[in-house]
């Protein structure tokens, strides 16, 4: 069978996939929340005409019999939208408390293995003329970032209707007979336990160049030290923990991300660092009400670290390993809660061990097939003795997204229960907001309300003792397409601090592309907004077609996409303190950016450029042919030389320009972009510098 249409799960989905049981469902998914009446039917319309960009969506898992082959993922035959989307009903009008004892119930079931393992359910009746949705995905598709991208496939970033694409025609070979299961799972066993083999002998490598640094050695053997001593130390039970039933249940709580960062302002302190410390001062309360005599000192977390190489999408599935984390109870004072935190996830971070840690994890894909279930099934019984929960944080985009015209208001997400660990925690951001939602085992813990009572408690205690004042999060409006402006606009920008001035220029972000495709004029924004208060002109097509005659050739500055070109904008990047801030998080890899052929603007063929990006650094830059960028760049776009000349002048924005399709996205996930906006405004303010 043709290895495109058939191909083995990773080692981490295989563990995801052997260690669910009924009482510990893998789900992982979103509870959202949008403003105004939706169409089921235009619902359906979007998924069907858009599912085919994440193929997994269309794929099940298939086994050789007995378990004689590793699990694999081929095409699903009867692949049909509506064994997938469903619509539910609340009774009018529902409150979000209904809402959230009906997600509950869909949460608490396996998913089915006969079909893809994914289900989205749309929710009429909510109060306030609002519709919610509540996706639910296998654990073993996705990790929590790539749980976006099927979000990402159903949004828009702006409120604007669009003509639905055709979709492609859906032709699917038949599932292999189980002999030829044998064969294929054969056939691919040995190349992929050898490209495990690769990935371990890569993560030693690693390693052995950190202990080969005096400073990364210190480090790492420091972390080393202290995990070793906290993990002698063995945890006691909390009333979080116990024997599961699968009976699941939901609650949340969400804050201002303004309020956020301002606790975690001139600390050193990550937003992750903040919510553990929350949670921390939540779960505490819990176990002083329920259960006063327990003796536990401390609460431990793991903490999921993506491990996804920049160049490895898909070749593995889900990368992730793990990081414990220890938080003291019994600390008055939460800011010196946090400062513990802090130094902790510090020396975590610092010290490399995820990278020990995933080799663990993956280490168990090398055993034969039929061994495997054994060895994941013993698992959740080693966890148990590691950690009393889980906390992972997922970023969403900071600027609204809309569903065929309604905005997205509010966004929950979800995890797993480890068995024995009755509650876990999701940190998800959007828009401004931030959200804590617990998952919960109404075995261990009864009524998750009352952690929820304690989390908003726990956020307020630590928002006091940090001297920061209550603050609404920015809410940005984006209006649908007006008929271009031809004449200058004097725009004032409101007064306030940085968080405001950055959120302005999110709003002009998507405002700047107001017009059609034959637009008779473009806005042009400035390149920061450092001053309030300040006087914006907006060019009219005039003035724009005369400054863009007279920069044609600009003097002392390298051609468009050449290599002078490439270094000269690596050099401007490093040398960008904004786009450092903003991009400090960026891990997932390089960009490679593609004009296409344009003799009349001195392109006679296709070329690019390529960008080493990496935690706010550009480690190389340079010119290279298409097939190259396509087989090195993480992320590739392509456009026209009109259309790049657009971004470049600063009259359209990259994101913008790529839901339009103006810029194609040909190689990468635009989840994976969504969450970095300002770092994409830096990396075009420094390529306008330069060209």
């Amino acid at each position: 069978m043709d290895e495109k249409n058939i191909r083995i799960l990773g080692p981490v989905d295989t563990a995801f996939l052997y260690v669910e049981t009924p009482t510990s469902p893998m789900n992982i998914g979103a509870v959202s929340i949008f403003e105004g009446k939706i169409d089921f039917k235009e619902v359906l319309k979007v998924v069907d005409s858009r599912i085919h960009r994440a193929p997994i969506y269309q794929q099940k898992v298939v086994q050789a019999p007995l378990k004689m082959g590793q699990p694999m993922w081929v095409f699903d035959p009867d692949f049909h939208i509506e064994n997938h989307v469903f619509k539910t009903y609340l009774e009018p009008p529902g409150t979000e408390e209904q809402l959230r004892v009906l997600v509950s119930h869909l949460l608490s079931s396996m998913l089915n293995r006969s079909k893809p393992l994914w289900e989205i359910h749309m929710i009429e009746g909510l109060e306030g003329d609002r519709t919610a949705f509540f996706f639910k995905v296998h654990h073993c598709m996705v990790d929590g970032l790539a749980a976006v991208e099927l979000f990402t496939l159903l949004f828009d970033l702006t409120p604007d209707i669009t003509p639905l694409e055709k979709k492609p025609l859906y032709d699917p070979p038949p599932i292999p007979e189980q002999i030829d299961l044998i064969l294929d799972s054969i056939k691919q066993d040995l190349p992929h336990k050898w490209q495990v083999l690769k990935k371990i002998g890569h993560d030693l490598t690693t390693l052995g160049s950190v202990l080969l640094d005096k400073e990364h050695r210190r480090k790492t053997l420091y972390g080393m030290a202290n995990l070793i001593n906290d993990n002698l130390r063995p945890i006691r039970k909390l009333p979080i923990n116990g024997k599961n039933s699968g009976m699941q249940e939901l609650a949340w709580v969400e804050f201002s991300l303004a309020e956020v960062r301002a606790i975690k302002s001139n600390r050193g302190a990550s937003i992750n660092d903040v919510m553990l410390t929350v949670l921390t001062g939540a779960i505490e309360r819990y176990v002083e009400e329920v259960e006063p005599d327990n003796m536990q000192e401390f609460f431990r977390v793991l903490v999921p670290v993506s491990m996804r190489m920049e160049k490895e999408k898909g070749d593995f599935g889900n990368r992730i390993s793990v990081l414990p984390v220890d938080i003291p109870f019994s600390v008055k004072d939460p800011l010196e809660r946090l400062d513990a935190v802090t130094e902790y996830t510090k020396v975590m971070k610092e010290s490399s061990l995820s990278i020990g840690l995933d080799m663990l994890l993956t280490l168990p894909s090398l055993a034969p097939s039929f061994i495997q279930p054994l060895i994941w099934g013993a698992a959740p019984m080693a966890f148990q003795l590691l950690a009393h929960t889980w906390c992972t944080n997922v970023a969403g985009p900071m600027i609204p997204v809309y569903l065929r015209g309604h905005k997205l208001l509010k966004n929950y997400g979800f995890f797993p229960l480890n068995p024995s660990m009755g509650l876990a925690c999701v940190i998800v951001s959007y828009n401004q907001r931030i959200s804590m939602t617990l998952v919960s085992d109404k075995a261990i813990v009864p009524d998750v309300r009352q952690v929820q009572k304690h989390l908003q408690t726990a956020f307020e205690e630590l928002r006091t003792a940090a001297k920061v004042q209550p603050m609404e999060p920015f809410d940005i409006e984006r209006e649908p397409k007006k008929p271009a402006i031809k004449q200058p606009v004097m725009t004032k920008l409101p007064k306030g601090d940085a968080s405001n001035n950055t959120a302005v220029a999110v709003v002009e972000e998507i405002q700047v592309e107001v017009a059609d495709d034959n637009e008779e004029a473009v806005q042009s924004t400035p390149n920061n907004h450092d001053e309030t208060n300040t006087d914006i002109h907006v060019k009219t097509e005039e003035e724009i077609s005369v400054n863009s005659s007279e920069a044609q050739v600009p003097a002392g500055k390298p051609k468009l996409f050449s290599d002078a070109w490439a270094k000269a904008y690596m050099e401007e990047l490093n040398n960008s303190q904004a786009y450092y801030d903003a991009s400090t998080k960026w891990t997932a890899g390089s960009l490679a950016m593609i004009m296409e052929a344009s003799p009349e603007n001195g392109f006679p063929q296709a070329t690019a450029v390529l960008l080493d990006l990496h935690k706010g650094k550009c480690r190389d830059a340079r010119s290279l042919t298409v097939n190259q960028a396509h087989r090195e760049a993480a992320f590739v776009l392509e456009g026209n030389h009109e259309n790049w000349m657009k971004v470049l002048r600063g009259e359209a924005q990259p994101l913008a320009m790529i839901i339009r399709r103006k810029l194609k996205l040909k190689k990468g996930s635009i989840a994976r972009l969504m969450p970095f906006t300002q770092s994409a405004q830096e990396l075009i303010k420094c390529a306008q510098k330069i060209t």
